[in-house]
């Protein structure tokens, strides 16, 4: 899978002894108003999943409830389709340089981290003074309708962990689906070559 779930931590590091991303909950109820009004929580689904997924992560929980291990993705944001009841996924990775700026010397390529930071980084300001850098990534797109995602069963009446966690997992599951091939078929074969530096 994709995506994780911190719950251990969740639970050993709670200020209320309960769950620290039920504190954060708390915290960001705004981001669970409906859009209608009507309710102290939006029952739609698309927009409960899309604020239960902004507090679990970065930058908003940090560290985030819910993470990510491939190395490649770089931000998985949400935004609500303007046609129907439905989340429009916006999920960011880096891929190889292509072909046609293969032979771009002059730019320095993702920072990879080391040993116990893998991953694709921006480089840092000092590397950046040596070297201007050409971070190439992709922007992939999945409408998500409101009926595959998981109804908010305590909405509009209050905000339950439950609830959120419910739609974190279910939404994390819809995506790994549609992500992992994604990156399997970039760090498999020609595509996860990248460019040689």
């Amino acid at each position: 899978m994709i995506f994780t779930f911190d719950d251990t931590d969740d639970r050993d590091r709670a200020s209320d002894g309960v769950s620290r991303y039920g504190v954060y909950l708390r915290r960001y109820t705004k981001l669970f108003a409906p859009c209608d009004g009507d309710g102290a929580v939006t029952a739609d689904p698309g927009e409960f999943a899309a604020a239960a997924w902004q507090v679990a992560t970065s930058p908003t929980m940090a560290p985030p409830y819910l993470d990510w291990t491939a190395e490649r993705l770089q931000s998985v944001t949400f935004t609500h389709s303007e046609h129907d009841a439905a989340l429009i996924a916006r999920v960011q990775v880096a891929v190889p340089r292509p072909a046609a700026l293969a032979d771009t010397r002059l730019f320095a390529d993702w920072d990879r981290g080391d040993r116990w930071n893998r991953g694709y980084h921006v480089p840092d300001d000092a590397a950046m003074a040596r070297r201007p850098a050409m971070l190439t990534s992709t922007l992939l797109l999945f409408h998500i309708p409101a009926a595959d995602l998981y109804a908010p069963r305590f909405a509009p009446d209050r905000l339950t962990v439950t609830d959120a966690k419910a739609s974190l997992s279910w939404l994390a599951a819809l995506l790994h689906g549609r992500v992992a091939p994604v990156l399997a078929a970039l760090d498999t074969g020609a595509g996860g070559a990248g460019v040689a530096r």
